[in-house]
């Protein structure tokens, strides 16, 4: 019907552009999550039975909603349950959220199909000593820590497990950073444990993070895809839209806020040289020889990997030959957002650009096998 958005993961709707209804799929035994970006409130829908009352609740606890449904969870998709919304006594928004329930969570394979690419990749990393290790898989969308065990069991890449960790991320505290660290270090493949790491998102996650939890890692990721807030105090998204009026102003800004992020104690830097869509045509106006310098060389300072992300097009051929040039170390990542196997061309593509070879690649001093 007219207006109606089906959700997807990560989507966000500010209340101007809200829909009047939302299409959501959930798996048996699992959640809908949806977000309103100009307030900040986050509503779950969580169903964990056969047949029962679905309730949206506020993640912080304080909030209302108006609507409550009775959802049979049955094998094949049911008719939506209707549950009628209001947001804000000042807008008066009113939303209607549909949610679909279907069968049994399908199961994906982790495991890399052997394509030509990928028999390449493997061939070229032997020839050249390179220890291909994924050092951004994240513990999400029904990845697991056993899951990523089973991967390097079956193809050689070493695997790794991470968690996302800031005030709006599910893990924020320091207990919940121990039990994570402790589930992925109780599994082991090819007879070491399963390296584990932490992608932090807060600029102060250093005061935050205690050093006795923060001993328990392998390695500490981040990337310079939140700058700064919204009006609504909430992070500020860059591969969200954006109102970017003067390029080069933000540009200088931007060049800032990955400096200070390469200050930090971390130990990878996450898709450098990133841009939000509404810029990335610039890349090679803003991203100067000036900049690249600046960033690259904090980064060989400081000991601090950067990133080649699988599916991402930075960074640019110039920016890793220049880094490479300079003594920087690469490190190799899939981001994930489930546990289905991503395309590594481009991981080849930058082994070959370089020529690379091991003393390339970044392994970190701590690792404990």
């Amino acid at each position: 019907m007219a207006n109606t958005v089906v959700l997807k993961n990560g989507d966000f709707f500010t209340l101007a552009d809200m829909p009047s209804e939302l299409t959501a799929q959930a798996p048996k035994g699992g959640k809908v999550r949806f977000m309103l970006e100009e307030t900040g409130d986050e509503w779950m829908a969580d169903f964990n039975r056969g047949e029962c009352d679905l309730t949206l609740e506020h993640r912080k606890g304080d909030g209302a909603v108006t609507g409550r449904a009775v959802v049979e969870i049955a094998s094949h998709v049911q008719t939506p349950a209707r549950i009628e919304l209001s947001y804000g006594s000042a807008n008066g928004k009113h939303v209607r959220l549909l949610v679909y329930t279907v069968g049994e969570r399908q199961e994906v394979s982790p495991i890399y199909p052997r394509t030509p690419v990928f028999n390449m990749l493997m061939a070229a990393c032997r020839k050249r000593g390179i220890v291909l290790t994924d050092w951004h898989v994240h513990i999400r969308g029904g990845m697991t820590p056993e899951l990523a065990a089973e991967r390097e069991a079956d193809c050689g890449i070493r695997s790794t497990a991470m968690e996302n960790h800031g005030r709006e991320w599910e893990i924020y505290d320091n207990e919940k950073l121990r039990t994570f660290a402790a589930k992925a270090k109780a599994v082991s493949v090819n007879g070491h444990q399963l390296p584990t790491g932490i992608q932090v998102n807060d600029r102060d996650w250093f005061a935050q993070i205690d050093a006795e939890t923060r001993a328990r890692f392998d390695y500490i990721l981040a990337d310079t895809m939140i700058m700064g807030k919204l009006p609504s105090g909430r992070d500020n998204r860059l591969w969200l839209d954006q109102m970017i009026d003067d390029a080069s102003a933000w540009m200088a800004a931007y060049t800032q806020h990955t400096l200070r992020i390469l200050g930090e104690p971390i130990s990878i830097l996450a898709n450098p040289t990133y841009l939000p869509k509404e810029v990335a045509a610039g890349y090679d106006d803003l991203w100067t020889d000036e900049r690249m310098k600046a960033v690259i060389g904090l980064a060989v300072e400081k000991g601090i990997a950067l990133e080649i992300q699988a599916g991402s097009p930075f960074p640019r051929p110039k920016f890793l030959k220049m880094a490479k040039a300079m003594g920087a170390k690469f490190s190799f990542g899939t981001n994930n957002f489930d546990p289905t196997p991503k395309d590594l061309s481009r991981w080849l593509e930058a082994i070959e650009w370089l020529d690379m070879t091991a003393d390339d690649v970044w392994e970190p001093s701590n690792l404990r096998h």
